[in-house]
């Protein structure tokens, strides 16, 4: 599995990122490069102080979690919170280049945590570990990097 608790994947990951510009277009969804650096922000400040609110199930941190981080590729437009969606609620860009030094920086800063260190929870999947948190940031960067074709 990727991780960016792996240095070679997280190297690999920023160097994608690193390929962005801010004439970017995506391939598919409604975000601009601007509005989807935003949201890598907003995305990799959670395991340190969320402030989404928790609407975590049962189903969703017992099935549903491991299904996402260690089976399933994430969907193209999957539907994500008011609070997450930078067209709606979500967290408004800043800029290019200072969300994109933000999105690294938050990048670095996850992948090197302790193994114990102690994270907030995700939105859906509720308490996470710093492997898993490691886990599901890569997906969703990738996720998104894909989407804007690097």
């Amino acid at each position: 599995m990727k991780t960016i608790r792996d240095e070679k994947c997280r190297a690999a990951l920023l160097d994608r990122l690193n390929q962005l510009t801010p004439e970017s277009k995506p391939i598919w969804g409604r975000m601009s490069v601007e509005q989807m650096m935003s949201h890598l922000v907003q995305a990799g400040e959670l395991p340190f102080n969320s402030d989404i609110p928790e609407i975590s199930t049962f189903v969703s941190r017992t099935f549903i979690k491991p299904l996402v981080l260690y089976v399933l590729p994430m969907p193209k437009e999957i539907k994500t919170t008011a609070k997450m969606d930078q067209q709606q609620d979500g967290r408004k860009p800043l800029g290019f280049d200072a969300d994109k030094a933000k999105v690294i920086e938050l990048v670095n800063r996850l992948g090197t945590l302790p193994v114990n260190q102690d994270c907030s929870y995700h939105p859906f999947f509720g308490k996470l570990s710093p492997k898993e948190w490691g886990l599901i940031a890569h997906k969703h960067t990738d996720h998104h990097l894909r989407q804007f074709g690097v």
